[in-house]
């Protein structure tokens, strides 16, 4: 699988798909993030997704022969790879510092339906050396099933996070950079 495929499938983890109709959705406050995608897409079938905004930006392409792509992409083996991580991070991620210890903190959440895109990120990233923990279930108000995160302490575990993963969201790398320069590691 090339990178940019395993890149769309950890991404398509905040994706809407409609197998029925053959119609893939993303919504995202990043229009710029969106274009990345779109480009994945034209590289993949030769063929762009139409950019709207609503409250937020919404990717949406209708194709079946997007479809049959990601069927294939669905079905291949991704244990090793890095990209599908940072496709996952970018488009589920958030960076934050720690509200007790003031500690960067990489999170990745996901529903329930999403946890074994969580477990298969964690397995990813400690079979390259990043300490990573799983956790939930927790209630979301906002969410019918629960939510489980995946979580990444500390300014080492972040920096190497960051050299190790293809990050490709302009402005996660801008914050993690941001949070990473100004703490202590602990």
């Amino acid at each position: 699988m090339k990178e940019n495929e395993a890149y769309l499938r950890g991404a398509l983890g905040d994706a809407y798909l409609d197998f029925k109709r053959n119609e893939m959705q993303f919504y995202q406050k990043n229009k710029e993030w969106l274009d990345l995608i779109n480009e994945i897409v034209y590289d993949l079938i030769g063929e762009k997704g139409s950019i709207t905004k609503r409250d937020v930006f919404l990717l949406r392409k209708k194709s079946k022969k997007l479809f049959i792509e990601l069927k294939r992409i669905l079905s291949e083996d991704i244990s090793n790879s890095k990209s599908f991580v940072a496709g996952l991070f970018d488009s589920e991620g958030s960076i934050y510092l720690s509200s007790k210890s003031k500690i960067p903190v990489l999170d990745i959440t996901q529903s329930e339906k999403g946890k074994n895109l969580l477990e298969l990120s964690k397995a990813i990233l400690e079979s390259i050396g990043i300490r990573s923990f799983l956790n939930g279930p927790y209630k979301h108000w906002n969410s019918k099933l629960p939510t489980y995160h995946l979580r990444i302490y500390g300014k080492k575990n972040c920096v190497k996070f960051l050299s190790e993963i293809p990050i490709k969201h302009a402005e996660k790398l801008y914050r993690f950079s941001k949070f990473v320069s100004r703490t202590e590691d602990s």
